[in-house]
């Protein structure tokens, strides 16, 4: 087995670093000593994240304003980031929203707004990247799926739709590599702690949350740290996540059914809540958060959290 890749110095790239998972990602690659630029909706809320990762220990930190749902606005941030870095060693595109509500109640804008975003920024963001991999000959691709990738359900079905789109579109890219340096990952996660449930738009009456149980953002954020230093085809996080694709492998449409009936029962609470478009059509201004805190226990929360740091590897300083 190959040894891990030490990322001091490595040039990477991170597609929606603003807050959850990608934020915890940055820090963690930024006390690794990577060199990194990271890409966002919100200059402001990247500007701080930048800050605190050169606290951290990052060899040198540039931030993107990226809209992955316009064309020319990835092309001038690819360009921006080849520019800073030269050569870009990993490229991790994390970005998404999220529209929650049975297709029927999904407005017209938010659809096209989250395919924009979801599928076709992740297709150019990859695009980029792979041309540029191609160019020097070797680089890592990341590309941050979900478990709803491989077993859909009902209540999510534009989101199911477009992380069935990014996780074939990476088996496909995983099919056309041509070189052995070049790799492409793909990670599916399942539910995770992180502030996009809030920001949803959300068309079921209900008020909703991340599915129980939910895993800290510093354990996905880990496995992707795994990947870029010892890439892998496709991984997950957590037992609940390896037992469901353990369980699809087995049977498929048993799972399927399954989980797509418990996710949607339990994506909603308690409460009945207005329909919103959240944070689809627009940047909000939260405060950039790595969780949501929507799991129970502040014990258990914090536990989760040292426990996506340690399985980092980040070296002591």
């Amino acid at each position: 087995m190959p040894r891990r890749r030490d990322l001091r110095g490595a040039g990477v790239v991170v597609f929606g670093a603003s807050s959850g998972i990608g934020r915890a990602l940055a820090e963690l690659l930024a006390e690794h000593g990577a060199r990194l630029v990271l890409a966002g909706r919100d200059p402001a809320r990247l500007r701080a994240l930048a800050e605190r990762c050169q606290a951290a220990g990052a060899a040198d930190v540039a931030v993107v304003a990226v809209d992955l749902a316009e064309a020319a606005s990835v092309g001038a941030a690819a360009e921006e980031a080849r520019a800073r870095l030269g050569i870009i060693d990993v490229w991790v595109n994390v970005a998404a929203v999220l529209v929650v509500g049975d297709l029927p109640r999904c407005p017209d804008d938010e659809v096209a707004r989250t395919i924009a975003t979801n599928v076709t920024g992740t297709v150019l963001a990859s695009r980029a990247a792979m041309a540029r991999f191609d160019e020097q000959g070797a680089g890592t691709l990341i590309n941050v799926a979900s478990l709803l990738g491989v077993v859909p359900t009902p209540l999510l079905p534009v989101y199911t739709a477009s992380k069935f789109a990014v996780r074939g579109l990476t088996l496909a890219l995983q099919q056309r590599t041509r070189a052995d340096a070049i790799r492409v990952c793909l990670v599916l996660p399942g539910p995770v702690d992180t502030p996009m449930f809030a920001r949803a738009a959300n068309h079921t009456g209900r008020r909703l949350r991340a599915i129980p149980p939910a895993t800290s953002p510093w354990r996905v954020a880990a496995t992707i740290v795994r990947c870029a230093q010892r890439p892998r085809s496709t991984t997950t996080t957590g037992l609940s996540a390896w037992s469901v694709l353990v369980a699809h492998r087995l049977a498929p449409s048993l799972t399927g059914r399954a989980v797509g009936w418990a996710s949607s029962r339990l994506v909603v609470t308690a409460g009945g809540a207005p329909d919103t478009s959240g944070a689809v059509l627009a940047p909000d201004r939260g405060d950039g958060r790595v969780s949501g805190g929507w799991r129970r226990g502040r014990r258990r929360a914090r536990l989760g959290d040292r426990l996506g740091r340690w399985w980092a590897g980040v070296p002591a300083r």
